[in-house]
């Protein structure tokens, strides 16, 4: 319930507060008198755009202030946005003329987003234009499920149609990607076999590149130790050891023989250890390269293949090769995926198709008593030979609304076949429709506070009374103001608020203030009789209110 407006230096608002009751307050006024003003102040308040052009002439900003009665919802929102709950809710906005323009809720900065999702749960601005709403088949939708009762049913639909379709279009995304990937991994699983047939993780190539180059070096090295080989095995070698057998008979003729046969023996012994050790050199060095050929066809290989992408080392093609297998791996992945996830949605389908045929059951039961319920309100509100229906269509598929279609239908007068209500309803007839929605509405739901601004626009005479009555009728469970220039609308209120333009300091100024019961008479006198109030205008206006109970 919005319980205080303070308006500071807003258009030809100096400075305004005002407290508010609840039930049915009426605020009427001169045309020009700045009853738009609180219209567009409230606006402010529930996120709207800010016009700079409202900023009035005593300083260089505007503020509108709003208090609200706390209750559990708000209080869970405010909370649930880390803000500060307190025992009132204070909406402040502010605008700048430097062009900037500043929300608070509690004294903590928001976004207009913030404020905009706050006002939507405070109070409701409902104007004449706001009937354009009745062409809407989504609010025609919000009518019926408040009506039918079948609001959380929906809300719960909603939410699981939602996720389908979040969940469809995520699907459809990966098989977009499975199908790119399948046509790009013929080619590149050929590129992969080439590579993991290196087998880069147990070979490294730069070893055996530096092998080979040692065998192309040592080549000499070979045929040295073939020429000590040979040179170990020389017939001079079989001599030595016959002039050692020769010497060894005459040793005794001459000590000097036997130095000569020892250093003959040396030397054969020597010879040998050279031709040992030569031969093991050389076996070391043929044995190692003995897969020369080999070695050099899989150096050949990764050359061709490293030049072939253009890459500069070892490290590189692995790099490139475990890229590769993540995405084999990813590609296997992303199968099982979308079985998975197609198997998923076919139930969570399944279980939604079960849903929706429930809940427009749900709503097909109510709608007997709800067009008895309309009839009714329309005929109070003298437009006996109008219908007003709701005509649900079944469809084949699950949509937004819950596997249907839906029309609102309208005839205006008897024996004239109904057509959608865009196409039929004129101005007065959408105005006098919604009005009664809302009232219907109004008993399901528990309302934010409802400001409507000259609903009962094309009316009057005993129309007009009908829709104070039916207003006031609203105003018994909740908080209601309507903007009106009827007195039958105003003198069905509890409250009366007038809006006055006066000029204070050779300054144009408006101001509201709430009435007295004697005050109220002369009002309604005067939207009665206009400017000049004579003494019939007078009683019939303290009629019309004691016939109101007022």
């Amino acid at each position: 319930m919005l319980r205080r407006l303070i308006i500071r230096n807003f258009v030809l608002i100096h400075e305004l507060t005002l407290d508010f009751n609840s039930s049915f307050t009426a605020i009427t006024g001169e045309t020009g008198s700045g009853k738009s003003i609180l219209l567009n102040a409230l606006g402010l308040i529930k996120g709207e755009r800010a016009d700079f052009s409202v900023i009035g002439p005593n300083d260089n900003r505007s503020i509108v202030e709003a208090h609200f009665k706390a209750t559990e919802d708000i209080t869970a929102w405010l909370n649930a946005k880390s803000l500060e709950p307190w025992e009132e809710i204070i909406v402040r906005r502010e605008i700048h003329k430097d062009g900037k323009s500043r929300a608070f809720i509690n004294d903590t900065p928001v976004t207009l987003q913030e404020m905009k999702a706050l006002g939507e749960q405070l109070f409701i601005i409902h104007s004449q234009y706001n009937t354009l709403e009745l062409k809407n088949q989504d609010y025609q939708l919000y009518l019926l499920d408040a009506l039918a009762s079948t609001q959380d049913e929906f809300a719960s639909y909603t939410k699981g149609y939602l996720e389908l379709s979040k969940r469809k279009a995520a699907l459809s995304v990966k098989t977009q990607e499975l199908a790119l990937l399948e046509s790009k991994m013929d080619y590149e699983q050929f590129i992969l076999t080439e590579i993991q047939a290196l087998n880069l993780g147990s070979l490294d190539y730069e070893e055996l590149s530096r092998k080979l180059e040692i065998k192309e070096e040592s080549q000499d090295l070979i045929s040295d130790l073939s020429a000590l080989i040979s040179l170990s095995e020389s017939p001079m070698l079989n001599e030595l050891s016959s002039m050692a057998k020769t010497i060894e008979r005459h040793e005794d003729k001459a000590n000097s023989l036997q130095e000569i046969r020892t250093i003959i023996h040396e030397i054969s012994t020597r010879f040998s250890e050279l031709s040992y050790l030569s031969s093991k050199a050389l076996q070391q060095l043929e044995t190692s390269d003995s897969d020369e050929e080999e070695m050099l066809s899989l150096v050949d290989e990764f050359n061709r293949i490293l030049n072939k992408h253009r890459l500069m080392s070892q490290e590189a093609l692995m790099d490139m090769q475990v890229g590769l297998e993540g995405r084999v791996s990813e590609l296997e992945e992303l199968h099982v995926f979308i079985s998975n996830e197609e198997a998923a949605i076919e139930q969570l389908e399944k279980e939604l198709t079960h849903r929706a045929i429930q809940l427009n059951d749900n709503r097909k039961r109510a709608l007997p008593h709800i067009e008895e319920l309309i009839q009714s309100g329309l005929i109070a509100l003298k437009l006996t030979g109008a219908q007003l229906w709701f005509n649900l269509i079944d469809t084949p598929d699950l949509n937004s609304r819950g596997k249907i279609e839906l029309e609102m239908l309208f005839s205006g007068n008897k024996g004239m076949s109904p057509v959608p209500i865009q196409k039929a309803a004129s101005g007065g007839e959408l105005s006098r429709v919604m009005l009664l929605l809302q009232q219907l509405i109004s008993t399901k739901l528990q309302m934010p506070s409802i400001l409507f601004d000259e609903i009962d626009t094309g009316v009057s005479g005993e129309v007009a009374e009908k829709i104070g009555k039916l207003l006031k009728e609203m105003g018994q469970g909740r908080q209601l103001f309507a903007i009106t220039h009827l007195p039958q609308v105003a003198a069905q209120a509890e409250h009366h608020l007038v809006v006055r333009k006066t000029e204070i300091d050779q300054r144009t100024q408006s101001t509201v203030s709430s009435l007295s019961p004697v005050e109220r008479i002369t009002e309604i006198a005067r939207l009665m009789s206009g400017e000049v109030i004579n003494d019939a205008a007078i009683l019939n206006a303290r009629k019309l209110l004691e016939n109101n109970e007022i």
